[in-house]
């Protein structure tokens, strides 16, 4: 691994960590997205990352569950081997659909709870709901049109070559 590919590495760590992930697992994700060849095992991971077997065997098992990663075996080799496989991310976001849902509801149970308290009480919870019932609504086509314009080879999609952040 080199020097730039080992800081991507660690900044893929860093992004899922501050978002309730291990380190690790981002490290593996992000070794997973950039390595070659696209299938690693257990080992090589390990190596590149620096990182015990047990480490690895654990977060493994977190990003798999996750739908970030697959495991997958040859004919007559015992190892298993890990990559990221196409449409993973899109696959994870549509799977967060039904908690969206569900927060959406809980939401909607809990402004019935407060109906009689005055709206600055209420406040919070509406826009819960607000936001999860917008994400319901527009997540599946979102999602249908970034399939779309991948599809027709629209390069980087929704990237204005500005960064959209700082």
């Amino acid at each position: 691994m080199t020097d730039e590919e080992a800081i991507f590495v660690e900044r893929v760590g860093q992004m899922l960590s501050a978002g309730g992930l291990p380190r690790m697992a981002g490290r593996i994700w992000g070794w997973l997205l950039i390595c070659d060849p696209a299938e690693q095992t257990a080992a090589s991971i390990a190596a590149e990352l620096h990182a015990s077997r047990g480490s690895v065997s654990v977060t493994v098992r977190l990003l798999e569950q996750a739908g970030l990663i697959r495991r997958s075996t040859r004919p007559r080799d015992r190892r298993e081997y890990f990559s990221v496989p196409p449409g993973s991310v899109v696959a994870v976001l549509e799977s967060r659909l039904p908690s969206t849902v569900a927060w959406r509801r809980l939401a909607e149970d809990g402004l019935q709870v407060l109906e009689d308290r005055p709206p600055a009480v209420r406040s919070r919870l509406q826009e819960l709901r607000d936001v999860h019932a917008f994400m319901e609504r527009e997540l599946p086509a979102l999602l249908e049109r970034f399939e779309t314009e991948r599809q027709a080879g629209a390069g980087p999609i929704g990237v204005d070559r500005k960064e959209q952040i700082a």
